[in-house]
């Protein structure tokens, strides 16, 4: 971007420098009729004035090619800061989404070795006298009757 502001700054630099420095007659014309010294009706112009209206389409032209430059370097510009700033938020939201789920995988982790601690350790013999003590429940209720 600093190259074309380089450019646009050398060009009006360029382009103003002959008519402000030197102060130079602007360019005169006449308008001439028929049998006047020239063959036809028109418009007479002098050097200056026909060299202004010769430059002033180049100079438009080199204007306008300067303005289109500027334009697509600046919406380039734009386009490759948007672009970072979405990669960056995507890796944001994956290292957040990975932190997450190493926290999720400790708690399960801490959950199995809680519920693996507080399990009895005989289990058969927990089964045998939640039986028995089922069955006797059951023995009493039915001969209170």
């Amino acid at each position: 971007m600093g190259l074309v502001m380089f450019r646009r700054l050398f060009m009006i630099i360029t382009l103003l420098y002959p008519t402000i420095a030197n102060a130079e007659p602007q360019g005169m014309f006449s308008t001439l009729s028929k049998n006047e010294p020239a063959p036809f009706e028109g418009v007479l112009f002098d050097p200056v004035a026909t060299a202004l209206i010769l430059s002033g389409a180049e100079m438009f032209k080199l204007n306008c090619d300067l303005d289109i430059e500027f334009m697509l370097d600046k919406q380039s510009t734009e386009f490759h800061l948007e672009r970072q700033e979405l990669n960056l938020r995507i890796t944001s939201i994956t290292s957040e989404y990975d932190l997450m789920t190493t926290q999720k995988d400790i708690e399960i982790a801490q959950l199995q070795k809680a519920i693996k601690s507080q399990s009895p350790r005989n289990k058969w013999l927990w089964a045998a006298a939640g039986v028995a003590v089922g069955g006797l429940s059951t023995y009493a209720i039915m001969n209170a009757k």
